[in-house]
């Protein structure tokens, strides 16, 4: 079997023993703490509110648990899922259409072709998607070898654990721990949860859709006959985007014709908002953010039959809040703002029970989180330059224009409206229709209150403040509430017929058809343009060096493959090891500080690049950091010099491409 043959049906099984642990153990949280229409939804509504609330609500669970070890991880999602599929099987069938059978087995099958390694230009090579996935992979096997707190796996010290919102990994750790026997490794774990998170979104969409009132408010007569839910139109604004192949079809022909100069910025052309289908593809524990915090919000607005469910889906909230809070920071910001927001609004209407309600669901999370939340105290002490700025939104390329910062915020405030226009597209025209034809009817339904707080902190974060760690994700993830409102706002007006007549029709057809043109390129992106061209011809020698290392070293050894200044991926997707220090842009990332990685990189360079550097002194250094390995490949400067000291060691595995030397580890009578 072909190396792509093995890593779709690997990514393939994990996305089934995906399916089942998060959706059964969700299920267990939803019909034991009265997720709102869980107990009257058919089997398949009911797995699609299952794997919401197991997205929503798992992780913070699996974090405590895994502060026991790994096993105690495991341990917990096996007994939630046992407690819950009794839920899933009792409930009524499901028919669904041979249709939605089709667009569902088009989705898995496209998701993992477009995320693994599998032939692109000429040769094996990664997906583009690789750039995130090295650190995706690698939180989740370092889970899976740690448990909670998991090591840094990018800049190991010894009791020093990551810095960072890491709970979302704790559900493909749990596959991988328990797929290890059918082949699955944490890749393949992770490269599943895209897929799955694009049911999740669908189903989060059509609850959303269901219960924040937008049909009535949008024109439909409560009296009348009950429409049949607005699926299709949901998934028709799922897989569109903006307007952004107008900006980047200027680009191309005023480019030279350059597809590759459109491809490298066909999100950077402005700050991104970032279409659905990139969003559950790059990052899906912010989408699963998404959910936590929707899951809470609506499980505050509905109405209780009784005192005891209130409690319990008070409860349910506070899981959900701190889920989320430890799934995405960046996403918790304008949670926190619009939960504000909403709070005042019920204060003002003198609605005492909800607000109190939110009030302790808020403590609960801040409870429920704190052990995580301790692991993010490391990261506000030392050097380096504050996370978040004050920064109106816009692309760099303003300032570089306007000569000046301070000349370019003058224009970025100019053009800030326009930008969201391009970016939102047909989604900013359904949500002016929507409200234009809803007025205050749009704010009669509490869920729909609550929306319209998100969508307002949204856009207020997002237009006046940046992140600075690594890049603006903070501008980028922050808008998905103001993208879900607009969801919601334009499926309910193309539900009505509000964008049916006229030249509304036409306006909203061909919003709809650069959507999904900019979908096509952003398909072609992921799959054939990755940056490093060099990597296609190793990679296949590259995957079995490190598959000869997982088979031969204990959990928990460091090794030491050449530290990158830009990313190293190798560690991360094939390994299950902590590095001594990996790259500069996943180190930071993941809590070290810029100086201790330069130190580090420093240090440990020299043994990959230096020619003259003997044996012993490779030794030593090696030595510093306990290395029990070094991974050298042909790009090395000392992978094949006469005078270097490989020429003196013995390898204990080799092919064209790469050499393993066990240093600090039992040798192996086998080598190649």
């Amino acid at each position: 079997m072909t190396i792509a043959a093995t890593e779709f049906c690997a990514a393939l099984a994990a996305f089934v023993l995906l399916l089942a642990i998060v959706a059964a153990a969700g299920a267990a949280v939803a019909d034991r703490l009265r997720f709102p229409g869980f107990a009257e939804g058919a089997r398949l509504e009911r797995a699609g509110l299952a794997l919401v609330c197991g997205f929503g609500c798992l992780p913070v669970a699996l974090d405590l648990a895994g502060r026991l070890g790994p096993r105690a991880m495991a341990l917990a999602a096996l007994s939630l899922a046992a407690l819950g599929a009794p839920a899933l099987l009792r409930a009524r069938p499901s028919s669904l259409q041979g249709g939605w059978i089709a667009a569902a087995s088009i989705w898995i099958v496209a998701s993992i072709l477009i995320v693994i390694d599998m032939p692109g230009v000429g040769s094996l090579q990664h997906s583009l998607l690789a750039v995130d996935y090295v650190k995706h992979a690698a939180t989740t096997w370092s889970l899976a070898e740690a448990g909670s707190p998991p090591w840094n796996p990018t800049y190991y010290d010894p009791g020093r654990a990551m810095s960072y919102y890491y709970l979302f990994y704790t559900l493909p750790a749990v596959a991988a721990m328990l797929g290890g026997p059918l082949g699955i490794a944490a890749r393949h774990a992770a490269y599943a949860c895209a897929p799955l998170m694009g049911f999740a979104l669908f189903a989060l969409a059509c609850t959303a859709l269901r219960r924040s009132g937008a049909d009535a408010a949008a024109g439909q007569n409560d009296a009348g006959e009950e429409r049949k839910p607005a699926n299709w139109p949901l998934l028709a604004l799922l897989l569109a985007t903006g307007l952004d192949i107008v900006p980047l079809t200027i680009l191309y022909f005023g480019g030279g014709r350059d597809a590759d100069f459109v491809f490298l910025h066909f999100v950077d052309w402005d700050e991104q908002v970032t279409s659905w289908f990139n969003s559950v593809m790059w990052v899906p524990h912010h989408v699963s953010a998404l959910c936590a915090a929707l899951v809470g919000f609506i499980a505050l607005t509905a109405p209780g039959e009784s005192w005891r469910d209130t409690r319990r889906r008070v409860l349910l909230a506070a899981v959900a809040f701190a889920s989320m809070v430890g799934q995405s920071a960046y996403v918790a910001m304008p949670a926190t703002l619009g939960a504000g927001f909403w709070l005042a609004a019920l204060l003002w209407r003198r609605r005492f029970d909800i607000a109190t309600q939110l009030c302790v669901a808020g403590l609960g999370a801040l409870a429920l989180a704190a052990p995580w939340l301790a692991t993010l105290l490391p990261r506000f002490g030392g050097e380096g330059k504050s996370p978040l700025a004050l920064r109106l939104r816009g692309p760099e390329w303003i300032d570089i224009v306007a000569e000046s910062a301070q000349a370019g915020a003058f224009y970025r405030g100019l053009v800030m409206p326009m930008f969201y226009l391009i970016d939102f597209g047909v989604f900013a025209l359904g949500a002016y229709i929507f409200w234009r034809s809803a007025g205050r009817r749009g704010l009669a339904n509490e869920l729909g209150m609550a929306i319209v707080c998100l969508a307002a902190a949204s856009l207020l974060i997002g237009s006046l403040l940046c992140s600075q760690i690594v890049m603006n994700d903070l501008g980028w993830r922050v808008m998905l509430f103001a993208q879900f409102a607009a969801l919601i706002w334009t499926a309910a007006a193309m539900r009505q017929g509000l964008l049916a007549s006229g030249r509304l029709r036409y306006a909203a057809s061909v919003g709809l058809a650069f959507g999904y043109a900019a979908l096509v390129v952003a398909t072609l992106q992921l799959r054939f343009f990755f940056p490093h061209a060099h990597m296609r011809d190793t990679l296949a020698d590259q995957m079995a060096a490190w598959s000869w290392l997982d088979a031969r070293l204990p959990s928990g050894a460091v090794v030491q493959p050449t530290p990158s200044r830009s990313r190293e991926y190798g560690y991360g997707l094939y390994g299950r090891f902590p590095v001594a220090v990996a790259d500069r842009h996943n180190a930071l990332l993941f809590g070290a500080r810029p100086a201790e990685i330069e130190e580090r990189m420093d240090y440990l360079s020299p043994i990959f690049s230096e020619t003259t550097l003997s044996l012993d002194d490779v030794r030593r250094r090696a030595g510093r950091f306990a290395i029990a390995a070094l991974i050298v490949s042909s790009r090395d400067a000392v992978f094949a010099a006469p005078q270097a000291w490989t020429a003196s060691a013995r390898a204990d595995y080799s092919n064209a491409n790469f050499r393993i030397y066990l240093l600090n580890a039992p040798r192996h009578a086998e080598s190649n």
